[in-house]
C-alpha cells in the first residue's frame, strides 16, 4: 500500500513540536553530563548547572524556531508532503526530494546557529536533523503506538527509533486499524 500525505505546516503542529522535542532531547545528554560532573559540589550545585543549561538550550531552540520554522514553510509553501509505503512487516516514512533539499537548508541554518554561540548540542542537532530522508518500521519491533486523529498523525515508537505516519480523514481508521493490526507487540495510546 501506498499513499501521499500533505500536511498544512501552519495548521498542524505536530511538525515544529517533533523538531522542538528532538533539539531539546540532543540537549539532554550535556546537560546530564554537566550534572554529574558537578556532582561532587553537591545535589543542589549539579541541579542547578543541568537547569541552566536546559534553560539556555530551550532559549536557543525555542527562537531558532521561531525563526526558522515560519521560513522553512513559505519555502514549501506552507504544504510538508511525504510519501508512505507499507506492506505486512513495515512502514516507511519518505520525504520527497526536493522538501528534504530544503530541509536540509533549516538543518544548517541551526548547526551554524549553534556553533556561533558556542552550543555543540544544537550544531550537533541540526547535524542530524538534515541528514535522514526515509524512516522505516518494522511492525514486530514496534513497543508503543499513539493515536492523535485531530492531528491525522500516529506516533509508531520502537526502543531507539520513532516514526510518524500521516493519513488524511478519509484514510486515517483504515491505515491505523492496519498499523495496529500488524503490531502485536505495542501498547495503544489514543490522545
Amino acid at each position: 500500500m501506498r499513499w501521499v500525505y500533505e500536511m498544512n505546516m501552519w495548521k498542524n503542529p505536530t511538525l515544529v513540536i517533533t523538531i522542538w522535542k528532538v533539539l531539546l532531547l540532543a540537549a539532554f545528554a550535556p546537560a546530564l553530563l554537566l550534572f554529574f560532573l558537578t556532582l561532587e559540589d553537591g545535589i543542589g550545585s549539579a541541579l542547578l548547572v543541568f537547569v541552566e543549561v536546559m534553560g539556555i538550550v530551550a532559549g536557543i531552540v525555542t527562537g531558532l524556531m521561531l525563526l526558522a520554522y515560519p521560513l522553512v514553510a513559505m519555502i514549501n509553501g506552507g504544504i510538508y508532503c511525504v510519501i508512505f509505503e507499507m506492506d505486512d512487516h513495515c512502514i516507511k516514512h519518505i520525504q520527497m526530494q526536493n522538501q528534504f533539499k530544503k530541509s536540509q537548508v533549516l538543518a544548517l541554518i541551526v548547526s551554524l546557529a549553534g556553533v556561533m554561540t558556542g552550543n555543540v548540542q544544537v550544531a550537533a542537532a541540526g547535524m542530524l536533523a538534515g541528514s535522514k530522508q526515509s524512516s522505516l518500521s518494522s511492525f514486530e519491533k514496534v513497543s508503543t503506538i499513539t493515536v492523535n486523529e485531530k492531528r491525522h498523525v500516529i506516533y509508531i515508537n520502537e526502543k531507539l527509533s520513532h516514526n510518524q505516519v500521516y493519513a488524511d480523514s478519509a484514510d486515517f481508521a483504515f491505515v491505523k486499524n492496519m498499523i495496529i493490526s500488524r503490531c502485536k507487540k505495542a501498547r495503544v495510546i489514543y490522545q
